[in-house]
């Protein structure tokens, strides 16, 4: 006999679950929550952090945590873990901040040279010949680079003049990456051939980054997420 839960307004029976998570490719999802977990049922936290981490809600509503509660075994908790779900985000929380904080500082010195943004023009067409005419009419004055890449550009740039960014350099193609992090702003890049495309660039603007509070909290997150893919792989693999 299979057991009901209720999720909103909406009851579930027990065997309907297995098909929603292969249907919806939740599997994955589930994988890296269970490895999570595993680490998270060894640490724990007070009372008074519960509070803190909640306060803004149970400022709004006094029985949040309650309601919070009788949700998750509406939800199917078992009664043993309704506990350690409401904790769960606060656990989450320190496991991030002990186990990877005091690495972000070496790891962003690491990673810097992609972490840099970028602001440039581009312009991309397969016909490598007229990319190579248009590249001499730039650097001759003749056109603008916006108006040539409005008209020719063949990929999304194309709306907006040729603008793109400002991104990080580890989002771009490697050749496109290199191209930008060694030009100067301003300068006409000469085409180079980036995916059948012939490329044609001007850096606009290099930005830094820097190791403030929003960039440690990347990086802490980068870490976590290769650490959680590695348990999933040595867990379940």
């Amino acid at each position: 006999m299979s057991t009901a839960f209720t999720i909103g307004k909406r009851q579930l029976k027990s065997d309907e679950v297995l098909p929603l998570l292969s249907g919806h490719s939740l599997w994955p999802q589930l994988m890296q929550g269970m490895v999570i977990d595993r680490e998270l049922r060894t640490m724990s936290c007070t009372r008074e952090e519960i509070n803190e981490f909640y306060r803004r809600q149970i400022d709004t509503d006094p029985d949040f945590l309650d309601n919070k509660k009788e949700q998750l075994l509406l939800e199917g908790a078992a009664d043993e873990d309704v506990e350690f779900f409401v904790n769960r985000p606060l656990l989450l929380d320190k496991f991030k901040k002990q186990t990877f904080l005091p690495l972000a500082e070496s790891a962003f010195l690491k990673m810097k040279a992609g972490l840099d943004k970028v602001s440039f023009l581009m312009i991309r067409n397969k016909d490598h010949e007229l990319l190579r005419e248009l590249y001499f009419r730039i650097e001759s004055g003749e056109e603008s680079f916006e108006s040539v890449a409005a008209r020719y550009s063949e990929g999304k740039e194309s709306m907006s003049g040729g603008k793109l960014g400002p991104l990080e350099l580890k989002q771009l193609n490697p050749v496109l990456a290199k191209t930008l992090s060694e030009a100067r702003p301003g300068a006409l890049n000469p085409p180079v051939v980036i995916d059948g495309f012939g490329v044609i660039t001007m850096l606009r603007e290099k930005s830094p980054a820097h190791l403030d509070d929003n960039m440690r909290k990347q990086i802490v997150n980068h870490l976590f997420n290769e650490w959680v893919n590695k348990e999933v792989q040595a867990f379940f693999y």
